[in-house]
């Protein structure tokens, strides 16, 4: 329902400076006025909007404190519709009260999200810039949230349209010339269609290659360590953290478990899982377990990078050979960046083997922390390949954008394709099917707007 009247707490619940009560919908300031009154006893409305308006806040027993109150007329306010914050002290108990006073006045308890989700609905932000707010709530990193704002700022919506408003002057323009034949209309030929057509798939095309690198930014890198007992992983996942989060000795199987930890390295975010050395002649039955959950680990669809770690002061061996094969079973679409470890130490691994198998490797040192700086720059490199896009917040982030981008691209390869088969009335049904696909990433009311690129264009009311 949109003709209530909703209410939250919208700062993290517990003991702070302030907190903030935020209200929306028909009749919120005549709620406001049941348990609020300025401290010079005019009415609220006597202040102008977006005024902060210091008073008492109240219950229907007594004053429960003094705070700011800050009034939104529809439809300048972030829902869209009359809207208000109240800023009190900032006690769980306090706090709870004024919310319970606003809904004792005629509010109900706002659902997740529904503020924003009302913002939608109201056309003040698009889905993807609804999307960009919820990224930028969960961000770990500095660069998800830079993202986050141009994506809040329009600029992936800005993208989306620049595709939709291409097909749609595409299928307002084919429909006009069959609907309107006695008008002088100038007609497309069809090699300028599939030229046009071509050019769009390539702009999807284009977003969709995006992907990668901005899904790494906004919601980090699922990273797993691995490789045979006493190779240093725990060592090297301690020095990417910089801090001393595993156990360390030279006893062969020391980790049994997965350990994780979170790592910001230039502002991307990686989820390091450091794994049970794999080997299959373990007595230990404890330590087999764990190198069960070890082989999940780097099954597991979620894991995106996978750190290779091999020995350099050894020679490869059976245990080595056995995680390659297993890696080259289980690697899927998954990226494997080879570690060569110890590298403070005198070298007797012949590298050429593994670089083959899985690219280029990195020489480090847990000890001395030498080319950490350089696999992290490769680790980073792997994922994040459009730093300037980026910038721009002209990436896409979630698969829900990557799916409908494809299928928008499909789409049109199909309406090329009957172009090209002298098909053009099925052509361009499919090019408003390509309309309504792509609109979907912003939930825009597509045939409504082909209808008004027509009207807009033709003088065919006459």
């Amino acid at each position: 329902m949109l003709n209530d009247i909703i209410a939250a707490i919208s700062t993290p619940r517990g003991t702070g400076g302030i907190a903030v009560i935020r209200i929306s919908g028909v009749g919120t300031l005549e709620l406001c006025e049941k348990v609020f009154r300025p401290k010079s006893n005019k009415k609220i409305t006597d202040y102008p909007q977006r005024y902060a308006i210091y008073g008492d806040i109240f219950d229907s027993k007594s004053v429960i404190d003094s705070g700011i109150l800050t009034y939104f007329v529809s439809p300048n306010s972030f829902t869209g519709e009359e809207m208000a914050e109240i800023s009190c002290h900032g006690g769980y108990t306090v706090t709870s009260m004024v919310l319970s006073a606003v809904l004792e006045s005629g509010a109900r308890l706002a659902d997740a999200g529904e503020f924003t989700r009302r913002a939608f609905i109201n056309n003040k932000i698009s889905l993807t810039e609804a999307e960009a707010i919820g990224s930028m709530l969960q961000a770990e990193g500095e660069r998800a949230v830079r993202l986050s704002v141009r994506h809040i700022d329009g600029a992936l919506k800005g993208k989306l349209e620049e595709i939709e408003n291409e097909l749609i002057t595409l299928v307002s323009s084919i429909y006009a010339s069959i609907d309107y034949p006695e008008e002088d209309l100038e007609d497309m030929s069809d090699d300028v269609l599939k030229s046009r057509i071509k050019s769009a798939i390539s702009m999807c095309d284009s977003l969709i290659s995006t992907y990668k690198s901005g899904h790494a930014v906004s919601e980090g890198i699922n990273t797993v360590i691995v490789g045979k007992t006493n190779v240093g992983k725990s060592s090297f996942f301690n020095a990417l953290l910089s801090s001393k989060k595993a156990i360390v000795t030279d006893i062969p199987g020391t980790t049994r478990d997965v350990l994780e930890q979170r790592a910001e390295i230039d502002g991307i975010v990686f989820r390091l899982f450091d794994t049970a050395g794999i080997r299959s002649n373990s007595s230990d039955e404890i330590e087999m377990m764990g190198i069960d959950i070890a082989k999940e680990t780097v099954m597991s669809d979620s894991t995106e990078l996978i750190l290779f770690l091999i020995d350099l002061s050894r020679e490869l061996d059976s245990a080595d050979r056995e995680i390659i094969e297993f890696l080259k079973d289980n690697k899927g679409d998954k990226t494997i960046i080879p570690v060569f470890t110890k590298s403070d130490l005198p070298k007797k691994l012949q590298k050429e083997e593994i670089e083959k198998e899985f690219g280029k490797g990195y020489e480090i040192s847990a000890k001395t922390s030498d080319g950490l700086s350089e696999l992290k720059k490769a680790m980073i490199d792997s994922f994040v390949t459009e730093n300037s896009l980026i910038e721009k917040g002209e990436v896409i982030t979630n698969v829900r954008q990557l799916t409908t981008l494809k299928k928008t691209a499909e789409i049109l390869s199909q309406a090329l394709n009957l172009l090209e088969n002298s098909a053009k009335d099925m052509s361009v049904i499919e090019l408003e099917r390509a309309v309504n696909t792509v609109g979907e990433i912003d939930s825009r009311t597509v045939a409504e707007k082909v209808v008004n690129e027509i009207f807009s264009k033709f003088c065919v009311g006459k």
